[in-house]
């Protein structure tokens, strides 16, 4: 993975209740690599953590316009995600989506005024910095499974336009591990191999 255009500090956000499991191991990998590029790198392990993905009374006072209702746990997560020059997202396909403590994640601290905003003209107006993100997946089916039950589109609609290009992110690149469960260590070191040419 490469650490060019002034990618000094990189969050890597990751959503596996496994210490050791592959997401986990990549997350930890790309992490080294960016590290060894001279990038500062956060990882935030939702797990581990103990991040809340339910929606509380404060969110949702918060989106009804409410701006002292942001709960500490939210400005946390947005002031690590105002200091990454990167976003990379490692996670498990569950269900032909992302875990539900990722979807949390999404739900919770991309907030209205602060990953969006609302235009005088009623337009939805993103308001991320524009940041690479890079969404590592892993999934047990393969390509022709993802295409067959629509997965490779939904991904695009879903994530990459739906919550990152609705919040102002353009460069959003998808990498998946398919068929993930029967990898062999050859297989996920030709995937990582694989992420070094990302920019």
């Amino acid at each position: 993975m490469s650490a060019t255009n002034a990618i000094n500090n990189a969050l890597i956000v990751t959503a596996h209740p496994v210490d050791n499991s592959l997401s986990n191991s990549l997350a930890a990998r790309i992490a080294g690599k960016l590290r060894e590029q001279g990038t500062q790198v956060e990882i935030a392990d939702l797990h581990a953590e103990g991040f809340n993905p339910a929606m509380t009374r404060a969110d949702l006072d918060l989106y009804h316009g409410d701006p002292t209702a942001l709960p500490d746990d939210i400005l946390r997560e947005q002031q690590r995600v105002e200091l990454a020059d990167m976003l990379v997202f490692v996670f498990p396909v569950y269900w032909w989506s992302v875990p539900a403590l990722l979807k949390g994640w999404f739900d919770r601290v991309l907030t209205l005024n602060w990953a969006y905003k609302v235009a005088d003209d009623g337009r939805i107006v993103g308001s991320l910095r524009d940041v690479p993100v890079r969404l590592i997946a892993t999934g047990g089916s393969d390509l022709t499974g993802f295409d067959k039950h629509g997965y490779s589109t939904a991904i695009q609609t879903q994530i990459i336009e739906g919550v990152f290009g609705f919040c102002g992110l353009k460069n959003v690149k998808l990498d998946i591990l398919y068929q993930a469960d029967t990898a062999t260590p050859e297989q996920v070191e030709d995937f990582l191999q694989g992420l070094e040419n990302l920019e």
